[in-house]
């Protein structure tokens, strides 16, 4: 479900619309005054302008403080070559601006510009471009089955109207799932999740899962996948000049297991997830060979083939007695 609190704000606003007009209505047949067209035309339209803005916001908020910098940019010229014909305009020519119209428009923009500068200093103590990364996910697959394997049930759910290669993809990923080592995978196409598969709902995994419950996990490793997106497009654009192409895995090896993602091609990507910090490397492979799997239903070469040592006890590290053990598996 996706819970962006400014989808629902337009609809909010809205809604409003009908109340003034209605109250309008019934002041002008108890008072019995001649109805006002203009007045409720006015609060209709300043209404509807506010919802118009929420949606907009709502739209654009990812790139709001560029698009805030932006605008205080051009007004401020503006501005600039207002203040310039206010000065020189009565010495230059003929023409010249009000000064009462002058006084407004530098109060409207100083007022702008200092909002904007209030906005941007409060998202940089939170992280600069935050307001990308707390962003809704959009839309999420909704139609969901289960699928027991093994021992594993399995969730699947999946955007409607996905296309052939894309179902091959859906196999390929519940295939690789399993409650000992990889327990989640997401797939993404065009900016958007198409499917997600997991299992989360294991009675093995459930010693995981303290302060969230799955649903829970399950968004935030999806809004995770639009984050990961996007800085890895950040990051490519910076890595140019190594000239090492393009980054096509990334590996968040957290204290409780790792978030993977991985390039399939322009387009699309994967989003795995491991709970186990001891099969973080299992799930990496499993995650690897998913991708040139998934990218050969779409008939390219695969990209993550690679040969690893097995070193006898894996990716374990020793761990002091005094130090306490991630919850793992056990």
């Amino acid at each position: 479900m996706d819970r962006d609190r400014f989808a629902r704000l337009p609809a909010v606003i809205a809604s409003l619309v009908l109340l003034p007009v209605l109250l309008e209505i019934l002041a002008w047949y108890i008072e019995g005054e001649d109805y006002d067209v203009s007045r409720a035309v006015t609060v209709v339209v300043v209404i509807l302008s506010l919802a118009l803005i929420a949606t907009v916001l709502g739209r654009i908020r990812a790139r709001l403080p560029v698009l805030m910098v932006i605008a205080l940019t051009v007004t401020a010229a503006g501005e600039g070559v207002l203040g310039f014909v206010a000065a020189f305009g009565p010495v230059l020519g003929r023409g010249g601006v009000p000064g009462e119209l002058h006084g407004l428009i530098t109060t409207g923009v100083s007022a702008f510009a200092f909002i904007t500068g209030v906005y941007l200093l409060i998202q940089y103590n939170r992280g600069l471009y935050l307001p990308y990364l707390d962003a809704g996910v959009g839309p999420l697959p909704s139609a969901t089955k289960r699928k027991v394997i093994g021992e594993s049930e399995i969730l699947i759910r999946t955007m409607p109207g996905i296309g052939p290669s894309v179902e091959k993809s859906v196999g390929s990923c519940v295939a690789m799932l399993d409650q000992d080592d990889l327990h989640f995978v997401a797939y993404y196409a065009d900016g958007r999740c198409c499917f997600y598969t997991d299992v989360l709902d294991d009675a093995d995994l459930a010693h995981f899962f303290h302060e969230t419950d799955q649903e829970q996990r399950r968004e935030l490793y999806l809004k995770a996948g639009h984050q990961l997106n996007w800085l890895t497009g950040r990051l490519n654009r910076q890595f140019r000049r190594i000239e090492g192409g393009i980054l096509i895995r990334t590996v968040l090896d957290v204290e409780r297991g790792a978030l993977y993602f991985y390039w399939v091609d322009e387009a699309r990507y994967l989003i795995g997830v491991t709970l186990d910090q001891r099969k973080v490397d299992v799930a990496d492979d499993k995650m690897a060979k998913l991708v040139d799997t998934i990218r050969g239903h779409f008939t390219l070469p695969p990209i993550n083939q690679r040969e690893r040592p097995r070193e006898r006890g894996g990716r374990l590290r020793s761990i002091a007695g005094s130090e306490p053990w991630p919850e793992s598996g056990s």
